[in-house]
């Protein structure tokens, strides 16, 4: 039975590569118990404090929408879907040695640390009607506080050991597309896109779970358009795009570029809606007003970028990145499946399974060049 280690999940060997993985596994571990016991706190809070004082979970006449422990609940649902989304982004970038993904990873986790400083904002510097009930817990405020400093100390350490991982990875391009300028150009502006994709879906799907659940109602028609139409149609869009992407459809990409131009209209409409025209003794949004500011500024941002990238993308259609990346793809499998076969007719010492490797490797890189 084969063992399985870091290097056999696809982490290289690198100590550089190994605490980057190593910083996602505790900030993961940290950020979930944390934001677990957030819940529990939530809910004990809530259990313990009088209703008729603040109006939680009640409907009234002076304010038709307040707001339940199940939507701040959703908030710390959102810190730990993140956590995860991270996790992936931070693994699957370090096992494809891809110096894009390792750089959006850290610059994702910036943005988680903004998140945390709006979630402290709204429960602690300026609190909204419905958040009152926490300013006299200690225990939360520390809760929060230490979810900003775990951010911000993981945020640190990332950024460092993406200038390492970015010196020692620059070699893969190489190894992948020689020397050819124009395809390592668009080969950047591949990989650029396929990152971006990936934060299109995670921030586009997070808003509209929180336009869904704590804005709109149920009677509403449109919060079972946003559930049964909008997001799913949204995820099958864009994974369409990656489609388009691979195989380098014309056509499909064609239409990726013009539905993302036009959505921005759609952000803007909801920002504008927001915070123009609305009665503030029914103001669905006094609560998610910040949260989904953040989410809309933050998707509007990333699709101006996607749009711009997908054009580079299309001009660099039938150059010959696609034979070249799946070349390089039939050749790594060769040489992997040459060195499974070496390595059953070598003995399991661990010093020949390290010198079996820097021979694959140094086989590898002859070969391509």
């Amino acid at each position: 039975m084969r063992r399985l280690t870091l290097k056999s999940c696809g982490i290289p060997t690198s100590i550089w590569a190994r605490l980057f993985i190593a910083v996602a596994l505790l900030e993961v571990f940290a950020i979930i118990c944390i934001e677990g016991y957030v819940i529990k706190r939530t809910v004990d809070i809530y259990k313990n404090g009088t209703e008729s004082q603040w109006g939680f979970g009640m409907q009234n006449d002076s304010n038709k929408m307040t707001i339940t422990q199940e939507s701040f609940i959703v908030y710390d649902v959102i810190f730990i879907v993140a956590q995860l989304f991270l996790l992936m982004l931070c693994w699957e970038a370090v096992a494809h040695k891809n110096t894009i993904q390792i750089i959006a990873a850290t610059l994702f986790n910036v943005m988680c640390l903004v998140y945390s400083l709006i979630q402290y904002t709204t429960f602690y510097i300026h609190p909204s009607t419905s958040a009152g009930i926490f300013q006299k817990d200690n225990d939360m405020r520390i809760l929060l506080v230490t979810t900003m400093a775990v951010y911000s100390l993981c945020s640190v350490a990332f950024a460092v050991l993406t200038w390492e991982l970015y010196q020692m990875f620059g070699w893969k391009t190489y190894k992948k597309l020689g020397a050819n300028l124009a395809l390592r150009r668009a080969y950047k502006w591949h990989q650029i896109l396929l990152t971006l994709l990936k934060l299109d879906i995670f921030f586009f799907i997070s808003y509209s779970v929180q336009l869904a659940t704590l804005v709109l109602r149920v009677s509403d028609p449109e919060t079972w358009v946003q559930i049964g139409v909008v997001i799913p149609g949204s995820v099958v869009f864009l994974v369409l795009s990656f489609w388009a992407l691979k195989v380098e459809n014309k056509r499909m990409m064609i239409a990726v570029i013009v539905c993302l131009g036009c959505s921005p209209a759609y952000f803007i409409y909801k920002l504008v809606r927001m915070n123009v025209g609305i009665d503030k003794n029914d103001d669905p949004y006094l609560d998610t007003r910040k949260y989904l500011t953040f989410f809309i500024v933050v998707t509007l941002a990333l699709i101006l970028v996607t749009v711009y990238v997908s054009v580079q993308c299309y001009r660099n259609f039938g150059i010959g990145l696609k034979e070249a990346i799946a070349d390089y793809d039939t050749r790594k499998a060769q040489l992997k499946a040459n060195k499974a076969m070496q390595s059953n007719n070598l003995d399991r010492d661990s010093a020949n399974d390290n010198n079996n490797y820097e021979y694959a490797d140094v086989h590898e890189r002859f070969l391509l060049e």
